[in-house]
C-alpha cells in the first residue's frame, strides 16, 4: 500500500497543484490552453511517437484485451445513453453525452501518466493500441447519435467525415502512425531527433497532469449534480467492473494488457465531453459537472483499481 500511495500521490498532488494555481489566478485561461495545446501538440505526440519507434512488437498479439475494453465501453455508453432518456427524460441529443460521459475515459491527460507511472513501460504497447481506436469510435457514434435527435439526419454523414478527419489530423494520432510506421520499416532515427524527442516527452506527464487540474477550475460547476452522479458510478465503477468481466471470467485473458484495459476503463470522463456538450449545446452543464466529479472521485476508484491488478 506504501508503494501505491507513492505512485498515486504524485499524480493527484500536481492535479491538485494546477487547479489551485488556476483558482488563484496563477494562470490565466490563455495560459491554461496554451499548456494544454502544448501537451497535446509537441509533448504527448513527442512520448508515444518515441516509445512506439523503439517498442518491440510482439508478433502474436493476443487482442483480446481490445475486445473486452471497447465491448465494455460501448455497453457502458448505452447504459449512459438509457439513463439520460429513462432516468432523466433527455432528449436523444443530450442522451448522446450522457452515453459520451460514462464511456468515454481520460485516456491522455490522465490515462497515459497513471499507466505509465504505476504499470511501467511494458504497458506501452497496448495503452497506445485502446488510444489509437479511442476517439474514432465514439466521436463520431456521438455526433450521429446528436445529429439523430435533432433530426439532422442528411447532415449525419457530413458531420461524421468531419469527425473522422479531426481524428487523423489529431497529434496524438499523427505520433503514434508516424512511431508505428519508423518501428515497421526499422528507419533510423538521428541521436539529436531522439535526444529532441526525449526532452518534450519528459515533459508529457507532469504538464499533463498539471493542465488537467488547471482545466477543471475552469468548467461551470452550478445546477443539478443527480445526473453527474449516477454518470460518476457508471463511469468510475461499472466500466472497469464490465472490462474485467468480459476479459477475465468471459475470455479468461489475463497478463499486462488485461490490466492496462481495466486501468483506462477506470479513468475519469475525458474533458472532450464537456467540449462536445458545450460545442453542440447538448447538456454542456452535466458534461462539465461530469467531468469534474469523475475526476475529483477517481482518486479513490483509481487506488482501488490499482490495488487489484498491481
Amino acid at each position: 500500500m506504501n508503494a501505491l500511495t507513492q505512485t498515486v500521490i504524485p499524480i493527484f498532488g500536481l492535479m491538485v497543484i494546477g487547479f489551485v494555481s488556476a483558482r488563484v489566478r496563477l494562470m490565466d485561461e490563455a495560459g491554461i490552453r496554451g499548456l494544454v495545446l502544448f501537451v497535446f501538440t509537441f509533448s504527448i505526440p513527442a512520448l508515444l511517437f518515441d516509445s512506439l519507434a523503439v517498442m518491440t512488437l510482439p508478433d502474436d498479439l493476443d487482442w483480446g484485451f481490445l475486445i473486452a475494453f471497447y465491448v465494455a465501453s460501448f455497453v457502458t455508453y448505452g447504459l449512459g445513453v438509457l439513463v439520460g432518456g429513462a432516468g432523466f427524460r433527455r432528449s436523444l441529443d443530450e442522451q448522446a453525452i450522457f452515453g459520451m460521459g460514462a464511456a468515454f475515459s481520460n485516456l491522455v491527460l490522465m490515462g497515459i501518466p497513471v499507466v505509465l507511472t504505476a504499470l511501467g513501460p511494458d504497458a506501452s504497447l497496448p495503452m497506445l493500441i485502446i488510444i489509437g481506436f479511442h476517439s474514432a469510435t465514439f466521436m463520431p457514434l456521438t455526433v450521429a447519435l446528436i445529429q439523430a435527435g435533432r433530426g439532422g439526419e442528411s447532415a449525419v454523414a457530413g458531420r461524421i467525415v468531419a469527425v473522422f478527419g479531426d481524428v487523423l489530423r489529431n497529434p496524438i494520432i499523427l505520433g503514434i502512425l508516424a512511431g508505428l510506421v519508423v518501428n515497421r520499416t526499422g528507419l533510423p532515427l538521428p541521436t539529436s531527433l531522439q535526444g529532441l524527442l526525449g526532452f518534450l516527452g519528459a515533459a508529457a506527464v507532469p504538464c499533463a497532469l498539471f493542465a488537467m487540474g488547471a482545466s477543471l477550475a475552469t468548467y461551470p460547476l452550478r445546477g443539478d449534480v443527480s445526473p453527474a452522479v449516477a454518470l460518476t458510478v457508471l463511469k468510475l465503477v461499472v466500466h472497469p467492473l464490465l472490462v474485467w468481466l468480459v476479459a477475465v471470467p468471459l475470455l479468461g485473458l489475463q497478463g499486462m494488457a488485461v490490466d492496462v484495459a481495466i486501468v483506462l476503463a477506470a479513468m475519469p470522463s475525458a474533458v472532450n465531453v464537456y467540449l462536445f456538450g458545450a460545442r453542440y449545446e447538448a447538456a454542456p452543464g452535466i458534461a462539465a459537472r461530469t467531468v469534474v466529479l469523475t475526476t475529483v472521485a477517481s482518486v479513490l476508484t483509481i487506488i482501488a483499481v490499482l490495488a487489484v491488478v498491481t
